[in-house]
């Protein structure tokens, strides 16, 4: 009976076609932001062949997170320090809190953490769209049962939500509110930029005026 009432609330969001403005998630690429906008501070991690670096573990996931916040938190350097110094700190923090006992660069660290950024966020798209719907008689796990489905059906690859430890670590934090303003700003400009571009203003010559 709950998985037939979860069917149904997903059906209902799909179905009405009112996502309120939600963007199909393979359109939600977000550009770089403050803390990660130069790649030449933080240099890529050399490849070795046949020496790939393991996948991050859930529980490193959970430490990437709360380096992120730790260090964008701090009162009197958050807002104004390098891209360098910020990643180095996450990095430091990192390797503080690691209990898995791998070795990361600050580089694989800056990168997990944006592919992080990128899957939360449209995450927290498809949530807040299924809690605008405002359904009777759901109760907060159907929510996000449904995020999830409705995740998959709009991502291009049909791909999953497997990041629901970092969203449960960041989603009540501030500090990751303000990102997602931050990104939501940035997929805005991105999108004004790509309309103007498909249709650029004409000139306009005076009548008669013969082209030379």
């Amino acid at each position: 009976m709950e998985m037939q009432g979860q069917e149904n609330f997903l059906s209902g969001i799909l179905m009405s076609g009112d996502v309120n403005g939600i963007a199909a998630l393979e359109d939600l690429d977000f550009g770089v932001t403050q803390e990660t906008d130069s790649q030449d501070e933080v240099s890529p991690t050399p490849v070795t062949k046949g020496h790939r670096k393991k996948n991050f573990h859930y529980r490193e996931d959970e430490v990437v997170c709360s380096g992120w916040l730790n260090v964008s938190k701090d009162p009197i350097n958050g807002a104004n320090q390098s891209k360098s110094t910020f990643w180095g700190r996450v990095h430091a923090y990192f390797e503080e809190n690691n209990e898995m006992g791998t070795v990361r660069t600050e580089s694989s660290i800056m990168h997990r953490w944006l592919a992080i950024q990128l899957q939360v966020n449209k995450f927290c798209s498809c949530y807040e769209a299924i809690l605008r719907r405002n359904q009777s008689g759901t109760t907060i796990e159907d929510k996000v049962v449904a995020a999830k489905k409705y995740y998959i059906e709009l991502d291009k690859d049909k791909k999953s939500f497997g990041l629901e430890h970092c969203w449960n670590i960041l989603k009540g934090e501030d500090k990751w509110k303000a990102k997602m303003k931050e990104l939501a700003e940035l997929e805005k400009d991105k999108q004004a930029s790509q309309k103007k571009k498909k249709n650029p203003t004409k000139d306009k010559r005076p009548r008669g005026e013969e082209e030379t």
